[in-house]
């Protein structure tokens, strides 16, 4: 049996790494505002400062005074008028509303702007990564426990279970006698609660940092499916996933090729990455496990395919914990049943919280 390991944002942030959202954005504030400070904001900038403004703009914030704001770039201006009303960030979710807004007058210019976005986003989480590097940091053993521990049979699917343990049976002849191995073995495993070594592991990566790479070792390989910092060969992938979404065969049904720019769906077929985790999963059984990947929308597209794939002995959560009191395991969980079609399937194979653990002991 093998794993996958999805490794989100969360993963990064364990490592101390400010690859958040909102990291990101405050370090764009903090850009606009130095450049007007050394006189090199150029008005053609993506975010500038309206004129009445310019007497003190230190004390200006995108939060606070986004009336002060004058922006060249409009996607920009539609993450922050929605952080103003939701008081989060989700920008390839946003970028999807933005979209399904756009028509045929204004759709070169979003495509525009959001690839002027996502340069701004590549270029921080370059300074975030060299930072990160330059500190020496070593991998957290929590975490690398978590990715090398064995598979548990109480942890698997109905079907897995039956599965291993017909695999397990040798020596039978027949359907009957088969019936009967099978059976045993399986009370057996249930039993002492058997585990397996995964024989290969595979750390499928949706960052666009090398930090999955501090725990690649001889069985593990490392796929970084939304592309690598600075990488010609293997370009970042942002935008939206979710071909299931109601609203996506309408967008296709246009038949104009510009509103499908940014769906990540396409863009796979821009390197073999996705070919790869395809030939994985087909190979063998395999339990997910969830490492700081919040299993949302954007990606649903790839999530459902690995969920639901015959092959999928189970999903296991390692949650974010918030106190001692608090975490985000049923959270990851809702998100979770989203990319499920079939809810029998969701129930069966997302292993129950007594299994699960957090990512990072919570400490007081």
């Amino acid at each position: 049996m093998n794993k996958v390991i999805l490794i989100g944002n969360g993963f990064d942030l364990a490592h101390g790494m400010k690859t958040s959202y909102n990291d990101f954005i405050d370090d764009f504030e903090k850009e606009v505002k130095s450049k007007y400070f050394q006189r090199t904001l150029d008005y053609n900038f993506d975010v500038t400062i309206n004129s009445e403004y310019t007497f003190n703009p230190s004390n200006l914030s995108f939060k606070q005074n986004i009336e002060a704001f004058k922006f060249n770039n409009i996607f920009f201006e539609y993450v922050l008028n929605r952080f103003m009303a939701l008081n989060y960030y989700d920008l390839e979710g946003f970028f999807y509303e933005v979209l399904k807004q756009a028509d045929i007058n204004n759709i070169d210019k979003l495509n525009s702007d959001f690839y002027s976005f996502i340069n701004h986003l590549e270029k921080y989480l370059t300074k975030v990564e060299d930072e990160f590097i330059e500190k020496n940091n070593n991998s957290i053993s929590e975490i690398s426990e978590h990715i090398y521990s064995p598979i548990l049979f109480n942890e698997l699917s109905q079907d897995a279970k039956l599965s291993l343990s017909r695999k397990y049976d040798a020596w039978s002849i027949n359907e009957i006698s088969r019936k009967i191995a099978t059976e045993r073995i399986y009370g057996d495993f249930k039993k002492v609660n058997k585990s397996f070594d995964s024989e290969t592991i595979l750390l499928l990566n949706f960052n666009y940092t090398g930090t999955a790479d501090l725990y690649k070792k001889d069985k593990a390989q490392t796929i970084n499916i939304h592309g690598k910092l600075n990488d010609a060969e293997n370009p970042i992938i942002f935008g939206y996933g979710d071909e299931l979404d109601s609203e996506y065969s309408v967008i296709e049904n246009m038949n104009d090729n510009r509103f499908l720019e940014h769906f990540k769906s396409i863009n796979y077929a821009k390197t073999e990455n996705y070919k790869q985790v395809l030939e994985y999963i087909d190979s063998d059984l395999f339990q997910v496990c969830i490492m700081g990947h919040s299993c949302g929308n954007t990606d649903r597209t790839l999530l459902n395919t690995i969920f639901e794939h015959d092959n999928c002995a189970s999903v296991k959560i390692y949650y974010y914990q918030k106190s001692a009191t608090q975490d985000y395991y049923l959270d990851v969980y809702k998100n979770i049943s989203r990319n499920f079609n079939s809810k029998a399937k969701l129930r069966d194979r997302v292993v129950n919280k007594s299994f699960c653990k957090p990512l990072i002991s919570f400490l007081e």
